[in-house]
């Protein structure tokens, strides 16, 4: 049977064993660093605290903003900058049903949604909604073909009012080092590696492509981009980008 991101996503043991661990959270000094630790072994709090600093300071977050997460997984940066932000009628859109399941437990003033890996059809059903500011984390690497990308770039420039930041999109230039890297950590052979992800690959985005595709959304919608370095302190920073939307009608100069 094929084993790909989809079905790995909808598994109740996606993320390990979050919700096992809950209890434990509950009780910790920093629970977003602690969530995130369980999808990120390296992370540590130093770490977090740059990363959380750069997405911040890039979406220009204010108190009492909202914000939408797309790929929200166990909600460990949603629930940490609406207890910083005091954000109010946030989004919290992810494809796993038992993730969202255990973030509704712990993350207030939110609206749950079910993603899809191909079907859009909620995009389509979210024109009654608005918000601030919306980030997408680590997660444009999962998408199943280039049309979902397409559609999620347009979704999140239509609904979005000021920023949009989409975290480390993994660098076609980089792909061999980036795959090396992974196998060395992984301590897997090639024949190995290639085998683990055969069903599971990540995709790879060249800036051109990109922006190539928002020229053309500005056709339709009024907004500026530009693509920026991942914060050093991120594991993989050397093998991805970020890319930072600005809609001009809240940009001050």
């Amino acid at each position: 049977m094929k084993y790909n991101w989809h079905r790995i996503f909808k598994s109740k043991n996606f993320f390990y064993y979050t919700k096992s661990n809950l209890n434990k959270f509950n009780n910790s000094n920093n629970i977003p660093c602690s969530l995130c630790k369980i999808i990120h072994p390296e992370m540590s709090l130093k770490k977090f605290n740059s990363i959380v600093k750069f997405i911040s300071k890039n979406l220009r977050l204010k108190q009492k903003d909202s914000l939408l997460d797309f790929g929200s997984g166990n909600g460990s940066l949603l629930f940490f900058f609406i207890k910083k932000y005091n954000l109010r009628n946030n989004f919290s859109l992810e494809i796993s049903p038992h993730l969202l399941q255990l973030q509704k437990k712990f993350i207030k003033k939110t609206k749950f949604f079910k993603t899809h890996q191909i079907n859009t059809k909620l995009f389509n059903n979210f024109d009654s909604y608005s918000v601030n500011n919306s980030m997408c984390i680590s997660v444009f690497q999962y998408f199943n073909n280039i049309r979902y990308f397409y559609n999620v770039l347009e979704f999140l420039i239509k609904v979005t009012k000021k920023n949009i930041l989409i975290y480390d999109i993994k660098n076609s230039k980089t792909k061999k080092k980036y795959r090396e890297q992974v196998r060395k950590r992984q301590k897997l052979t090639s024949s190995e590696f290639n085998k683990k992800y055969k069903n599971t690959p990540i995709r790879y985005y060249d800036k051109l492509f990109i922006k190539k595709y928002l020229f053309q959304l500005q056709k339709k919608y009024d907004f500026t981009f530009k693509f920026k370095k991942l914060p050093n302190t991120a594991t993989d920073h050397k093998f991805g980008y970020c890319l930072i939307i600005n809609k001009n009608e809240y940009i001050k100069f």
